[in-house]
C-alpha cells in the first residue's frame, strides 16, 4: 500500500486569503514501502519521478524539410505512482516513451504536436522553411500543461487496452489497478498545474483511466486515499486559512499518518517518508524522515 499527497505549494506571504498566497511549486509527501498483504518487503522505494518532456526539431536543407532531428525543447514534469507496482512500472515506462517523443506537425489548419503512436501525422516531404517560422512552432505556445495531461492519460489507457488482449483483466482487475499523480509546470503560461488518474474497471472486461485536474485549494490523494483524504484536504485548507506555508504542512501531516498506522500494528504504509518539490522542470527531494 502507499499513501502520496500532493498540492500546490502556496508560501506564507503574510495573508490568509488563498488568492494572496504565492505558488513556488507542487509539492508531493510520499512513504516509501513496498508491502505484500501488510508485510514490508522493502522500504526507501521512490514513488515520485521525474518525467522528460522533449519536442523534437525541424531539420531544413535548402530552404526545405528534411525530417525531425534532435530536439528543440527539453523539460519535465512530475509523476506519482501508488498500487500495483509491477503494472505501475509498465505505465511509467509507456508515459516516458509518450512524453518524451512529441513531433511538431501541421494538421486541419493548426500547427500542433503528435506523439510518437502517431506516425501517420508526421510531416513527410518537402515543406518550405517560411511555413514553419519560429512564432509558428515555439514549443511553449504548442506545450500546455493540458496536452501533458492528455498524453499522460493516453499513455497509461493504451496500456490498459494492450493488457484487454490476455482476457484476463475481469478476473484479476486488482493487479492492475494503480493511481497516478501529475504535477507540471505549464511551459505556455507557467502556472502550475495537478492531475489525478484513476484506473476504473469498464465492460466488456476492460479498464479505464479517469482524469481529474486538482484545484490549488485542494490537495490529490493516492493509495490509502479513503482512509486520508478528508483529512489531508482539511488539514491544507486548515493551512491556507492560518497563513501557512503549505508544503511542510502537509509533510508533517504524512510522518504523523505514517506513525499513526505503525502505532497500532498496520505497516501497509511506512518510513522513510520524503518531501519532493516541483519548480519549474526540476524534481528535487529537500527532505527525508526517517520515523
Amino acid at each position: 500500500m502507499t499513501l502520496v499527497i500532493a498540492g500546490h505549494s502556496l508560501l506564507n506571504m503574510g495573508f490568509s486569503r488563498l488568492d494572496n498566497k504565492f505558488c513556488e511549486g507542487i509539492f508531493f509527501v510520499s512513504d516509501s514501502s513496498i508491502t505484500k498483504k501488510g508485510t514490508p518487503l522493502v522500504s526507501g522505494f521512490k514513488k515520485v519521478v521525474e518525467m522528460p518532456i522533449r519536442v523534437a526539431g525541424l531539420n531544413f536543407l535548402e530552404e526545405t524539410f528534411q525530417g525531425y532531428h534532435g530536439y528543440r525543447y527539453q523539460g519535465a514534469c512530475a509523476i506519482a505512482f501508488a498500487g500495483s507496482t509491477l503494472v505501475a512500472q509498465h505505465i511509467l515506462n509507456s508515459i516516458r516513451n509518450h512524453l518524451s517523443d512529441l513531433y511538431p506537425t501541421f494538421r486541419d489548419g493548426t500547427y500542433q504536436l503528435a506523439m510518437v503512436c502517431e506516425e501517420h501525422k508526421f510531416l513527410y516531404g518537402d515543406y518550405p522553411t517560411e511555413m514553419f517560422l519560429e512564432r509558428d512552432i515555439r514549443p511553449d505556445s504548442l506545450l500546455s500543461a493540458q496536452l501533458v495531461a492528455d498524453v499522460v492519460k493516453h499513455s497509461v489507457q493504451s496500456i490498459l487496452n494492450q493488457a484487454k488482449k490476455h482476457n484476463n483483466m475481469r478476473q484479476m482487475f486488482s493487479a492492475y489497478q494503480a493511481d497516478f499523480i501529475l504535477g507540471v509546470c505549464c511551459p505556455n503560461t507557467k502556472k502550475y498545474h495537478l492531475y489525478q488518474y484513476e484506473i476504473l474497471p469498464s465492460d466488456p472486461d476492460g479498464a479505464v483511466v479517469s482524469m481529474k485536474e486538482i484545484p490549488e485549494g485542494k490537495v490529490a490523494v493516492i493509495g490509502m486515499r479513503k482512509l486520508h483524504e478528508q483529512d489531508a484536504n482539511d488539514t491544507f485548507a486548515k493551512a491556507v486559512a492560518e497563513g501557512m506555508t503549505t508544503a511542510p504542512v502537509m509533510f508533517d501531516f504524512l510522518v504523523n499518518a505514517i506513525t499513526a498506522q505503525n502505532e497500532i500494528g498496520v505497516f501497509d504504509i511506512g518510513f522513510p517518508a520524503f518531501h519532493y518539490m516541483l519548480e519549474q522542470s526540476r524534481l528535487s527531494k529537500p527532505q527525508r524522515r526517517e520515523s
